[in-house]
């Protein structure tokens, strides 16, 4: 293939932006080192010379490019930025996080699972670690009691993204059959979710359906149930690649 192709096969629209930084806080500035190198040796630079260009990017920067790969889809080479970011900066949890989303998406559940207790050991303190990492066991319903000690100290005071990890971990009991204190949680989870944020509260409202027919209360999982529905009618019909909610997205 022809040097010319390769670069925008490989960075797209990247390298038409240079430096931007879109509504998600993403940025990467590759412009000035790519004219750095036009002017000092008065070519276009192959695909090995754009990747080692690329490999010396900041972590964060690198992240910051899977992150864009990801939003068009391009899951092999977002996992390709995120392990160069992990090779430059092997304490950033963050580039350990987006990889496990990213070989979640792509079926691997079982390396996804490494990646995230990576980024717990890299940082202890990241919420997107532990509730991703919970999140995940939960799907594959093993290593429940694990799951649910990692994320339990992350819902102990108020933040952020408190109501997601108190979905998480009401679902995790639900699975343990500890249908109390399920609905405990969740219940606790539903006033501090956004009313804008559909995706969490419809997530919310049909684990709490499960969980009340669980506890043999038909009418307060009918009522879950109606209200699951009515905000599945009010979603948006998606125009491009789904997001998931800020906890368990690959984020800038």
């Amino acid at each position: 293939m022809r040097a010319g192709r390769v670069l925008p096969l490989l960075l797209g629209a990247l390298l038409l932006a240079g430096c931007q930084t879109d509504d998600r806080g993403v940025q990467v500035d590759l412009g000035a080192a790519l004219r750095a190198y036009r002017q000092r040796l008065d070519r276009k630079p192959g695909r090995a010379q754009v990747e080692r260009l690329v490999a010396t990017l900041p972590a964060e920067q690198l992240t910051d490019l899977g992150v864009l790969y990801e939003r068009e889809g391009r899951l092999d080479r977002a996992a390709w930025a995120y392990q160069q970011a992990i090779w430059r900066s092997p304490r950033f949890a963050r580039a350990y996080v987006n990889l496990g989303n990213v070989l979640r998406r792509q079926g691997k559940p079982g390396e996804a699972l490494f990646r995230y207790e990576q980024a717990m050991s890299a940082d202890p303190g990241s919420f997107e670690a532990a509730n991703n990492f919970a999140d995940l066991c939960a799907e594959r319903r093993e290593r429940l009691p694990e799951a649910i000690a990692r994320l339990s100290p992350f819902v102990q005071s108020p933040g952020p993204h408190r109501a997601y990890g108190l979905d998480t971990l009401g679902w995790l009991h639900h699975l343990q059959g500890d249908d109390p204190r399920a609905a405990e949680l969740l219940g606790a989870a539903l006033p501090e979710a956004g009313e804008r944020d559909l995706d969490l509260r419809l997530a919310l409202h049909r684990h709490l359906a499960a969980v009340h027919a669980a506890l043999g209360d038909s009418a307060a999982a009918a009522h879950h149930e109606a209200e699951a529905a009515r905000i599945e009618r009010a979603l948006p019909s998606p125009s491009g690649p789904s997001q998931q909610p800020p906890t368990k997205e690959s984020r800038g």
